[in-house]
């Protein structure tokens, strides 16, 4: 599964960076591998939170982790296995983005291409025609529940005799998930796309 990107823009400064740092965790909560690129323009101080830090400086590009900094290598192969990369580089229009608000600030985007929602403690409007967070912990599950969407489920054909036996589609999701909990500790099921079982009276 290719990650999520979601551009994080608005009003910069310490404000932004600590709802960042916030949001990070509170997706780290909820299991989700999460990666930050940011343009930096001078020395770049220690990665602040998620898998992996992609830096635009005027010296090239880096990638860091929290953890300390990794090869390149490392670093991509981190960046590469996020669920949702987080952006404060400058979105292009129809780009999913997030706008936030600090305090007294006033949300521009409205009506903007591609905007997911509006966070931050700011005084925002009540109805903006998208979601409105106050606290990362709601954005953090709202932006979980978008990537969960563009996860790919499992597939179910069951067939009696070759013909296919029709069912509901949570029916379906419920049978696979539960088969495929089922037989993943088994050798040879490791990394497989497609099983098939047959039963025979």
């Amino acid at each position: 599964m290719s990650a999520m990107l979601v551009h994080l823009t608005g009003i910069g400064g310490q404000s932004l960076e600590s709802f960042l740092a916030g949001l990070c965790g509170e997706l780290a909560k909820l299991n989700l591998k999460v990666a930050v690129a940011r343009p930096e323009p001078g020395a770049a101080p220690q990665p602040i939170c998620g898998e992996a830090e992609l830096r635009l400086g005027a010296g090239g590009v880096s990638l860091l982790s929290p953890g300390g900094a990794p090869s390149l290598d490392e670093a991509l192969r981190m960046l590469a296995g996020a669920d949702l990369v987080i952006s404060l580089l400058p979105p292009e229009d129809g780009k999913a983005m997030v706008e936030f608000c600090p305090s007294g600030a006033e949300p521009a985007l409205l009506g903007r291409a591609g905007l997911l929602a509006l966070a931050g403690p700011g005084e925002i409007p009540s109805d903006p025609g998208v979601p409105v967070f106050d606290q990362a912990a709601g954005l953090a599950g709202f932006l979980a529940s978008r990537v969960q969407e563009r996860s790919p489920r499992r597939s179910l054909t069951v067939l009696a005799d070759g013909r296919p036996i029709k069912a509901k589609f949570f029916v379906k999701e419920i049978i696979a998930n539960s088969l495929h909990g089922l037989l993943a500790p088994l050798k040879g099921t490791q990394g497989a796309r497609r099983l098939e079982i047959i039963i025979e009276e």
